[in-house]
């Protein structure tokens, strides 16, 4: 194009000359200049689909190889530069340049080249090995033969000990990469984000940057980003043989289609009320996590067999006397996490309220139900401390429900796999013993752990399962609506409620509950369409296709006034069947009865402490970032990282707390 031939017809002269004259026609402005023919679009950038085509084919098409005669004749020109620079610059010749590294240096021009016609190449053209020249050197001389295992790149010597080397050398002494590469120059987010984890290809990054720049065109597990090096169809051979084959996606990257979005409480109602136009698509976290069984999971699809294994674990969950055991499960956990997290600051009591009471009170509860080992100073043989517990449920829930992220849901899948495989064996242990009889079953019982009337309930729920051959923010979010200066002046009536202790005030203050959630509650729901229809999305037509991602967002829905007069307000006469953040339909939230009394318990025992209030300073609000359309996602406690639950959050009151009873 710039010389109107073919590149090898293209003297030095002349492209010296054209490449000055295309130069000098290049807009100063770099965003203006043009590439690959491509057409940038309104805001100066280039379409993502042209991008993504040519870093696709560009992965396809296998490197030339290093050695001699392997230079394509349309560099000759620049080889030719290449030469001539170093002339200028008197560099040192190839043998001086080993020497320099501590190499030996060829003695014949054999030792440069095996290959009979390149070393008579070099022997005519300069006589004696030691007046090669550096850049001929380098690409004359012998290239490794490619092993497996072993030599990948295959790089002739000199290349790889010397000029490998000092590239290496070169990175360690960077600045960037040593005095400056910490937190304090980086941020805490930037230096997580830039981390490197050994158990992910072997702690290589680029599929960071491949997912962060091509969100919508590369999945998560895309061999095309992960391992863009090599050509997929020789990656699939390496990996098969590694036993990773199935880890990675092989499909070519394609742009994703956009989710439809939905925002209005008629059109949340009209696709969840719809199981088979709209499917759930939490299978693919399921079958991940449990292999192909995990299809077969009551959560993971709308067919009769799954409708089957809900009402089986209803009645196994609602079991007699339910209300009462969960409730007093709740007051007695929540007391004790505060006795036992809390303390004194100048004589001010403060607790952690998120990250020490509201989070861990659920993982007691599923610790006892299930029997699972929790280590605690009640229990100092248990094998998960608390925020271990923690950490490998919400990583569960995570990667089936919330795995929005695609730069970290690849280390995240890998990570909750081997923790559940782990957690799923304690759990098969407790089943097996639950389902055997006689003398046996008489002598595993006793010694599950805390065999309390949780534990009694728990192995009530699986034995009925067995007979049939078969909520982690919310509070956070609405006690951080009460403590805020719109909500705070309920706390008051919440705490007189709390002294009453009957039942008709613990009727009111799950209100109080389902009203915080309501207003400071970040929810939605995922489906994917089957049939082409058109939604009312409150007065707005949606259009949706088979194939669809629909996201029904519940912040919208919460406050909409046709269904929340007064929507901004809090109102304790509501029904509780208007609620719709424990979604609707087939797929609403089979716990959400259970999931009810337990805020309710919660905020009971928390909303009676006097004059409660937020810690001052930063540690005493929530660290969220706002999100389009009335979203918040959290962040971790030191900020390098999003994570999708509350993650700590400080109070403080006056008074001592209630007395613990003894149990």
């Amino acid at each position: 194009e710039l010389f109107g031939k073919s590149a090898e017809e293209v003297s030095l002269q002349e492209l010296l000359q054209g490449l000055g004259k295309w130069e000098h026609s290049l807009d100063k402005d770099p965003q203006k200049r043009p590439f690959a023919h491509l057409t940038r679009n309104a805001d100066g950038k280039f379409n993502d689909d042209d991008l993504v085509k040519i870093m696709t084919e560009s992965i396809e098409d296998p490197a030339g190889a290093f050695g001699a005669n392997n230079v394509p004749v349309s560099l000759k020109a620049v080889s030719i530069l290449g030469m001539m620079q170093a002339r200028k610059w008197n560099l040192a010749t190839f043998n001086e340049f080993r020497k320099f590294f501590g190499l030996k240096p060829h003695a014949t021009f054999e030792d440069f080249n095996s290959n009979p016609e390149v070393a008579d190449q070099l022997r005519h053209l300069y006589e004696h090995p030691d007046f090669v020249e550096m850049y001929p050197g380098i690409v004359a001389e012998e290239a490794k033969v490619p092993m497996v295992p072993g030599v990948g790149i295959a790089p002739n010597f000199t290349i790889s000990r010397a000029i490998l080397s000092d590239a290496v050398a070169l990175v360690r002494g960077d600045r960037f990469y040593t005095i400056d590469y910490n937190p304090k120059n980086l941020t805490n987010w930037g230096y997580s984000e830039a981390q490197y984890d050994l158990n992910i290809n072997q702690g290589c990054v680029l599929y960071k940057l491949f997912l962060r720049a091509f969100p919508n065109h590369f999945k998560y597990n895309s061999i095309y980003a992960h391992y863009p090096m090599t050509i997929p169809s020789e990656n699939r051979k390496i990996l098969r043989k590694l036993g990773r084959e199935e880890h990675y996606s092989w499909d070519r990257p394609t742009r994703i289609p956009p989710r439809v979005n939905l925002t209005s409480y008629v059109g949340a109602k009209y696709m969840l009320e719809r199981p088979k136009e709209f499917n759930v698509t939490w299978n693919d976290g399921f079958e991940w996590l449990m292999g192909s069984e995990g299809d077969n999971f009551m959560l993971s699809g709308d067919t009769p067999f799954h409708a089957k294994q809900r009402e089986v674990m209803g009645k196994a969950l609602y079991r007699e006397n339910w209300h009462r055991d969960i409730k007093e499960f709740y007051e007695y956990i929540t007391l004790r996490l505060l006795h036992e997290n809390s303390c004194k600051i100048a004589g001010i009591n403060q607790v952690d309220i998120t990250r020490d009471v509201g989070n861990i009170a659920h993982i007691h509860f599923a610790s006892n139900v299930f029997s699972l080992p929790l280590k605690t100073s009640h229990n100092p043989n248990g094998i998960y401390s608390e925020h271990e517990m923690y950490a490998v449920m919400a990583g569960i829930f995570i990667c089936i429900f919330f795995d929005l992220d695609p730069a970290k849901s690849f280390p995240l899948r890998h990570g909750v796999k081997a923790v559940t495989q782990q957690l799923g064996k304690l759990i098969e242990a407790n089943v097996k013993a639950v389902g055997m009889t006689g003398w046996v079953a008489n002598l595993v019982d006793p010694l599950m752990q805390s065999y309390t009337k949780l534990t009694d309930y728990g192995v009530h729920m699986v034995r009925r399962l067995l007979d049939s051959g078969l909520g982690q923010k919310e509070f956070t979010q609405l006690l951080d609506y009460y403590l805020s200066e719109e909500g705070q002046v309920h706390l008051p009536e919440i705490r007189r409620l709390a002294l009453e202790d009957t039942p008709e005030a613990d009727d009111e203050i799950l209100h109080y509950c389902m009203e915080g959630i309501r207003l400071n509650g970040t929810f939605g729901s995922y489906r994917k369409a089957t049939v082409s229809t058109t939604i009312d999305d409150g007065g707005q037509p949606v259009d949706v296709k088979p194939g669809d991602r629909v996201f029904c967002s519940f912040v919208g829905a919460n406050r909409d006034p046709k269904v929340f007069p007064s929507p901004d307000t809090v109102r304790i006469d509501r029904p509780l069947e208007s609620y719709i953040h424990y979604g609707i339909g087939p797929h609403a939230c089979l716990g959400m009865d259970v999931s009810r009394v337990a805020l309710t318990a919660m905020l009971k025992v928390i909303g009676g402490l006097k004059n409660l209030r937020r810690a001052p300073g930063p540690q005493g609000q929530l660290m969220k970032i706002p999100r389009e359309g009335g979203f918040y996602i959290y962040m971790t406690e030191n900020h390098g990282s999003y994570f999708p639950f509350p993650t700590t959050m400080k109070v403080n009151w006056d008074g001592d707390l209630p007395p613990m009873e003894k149990r």
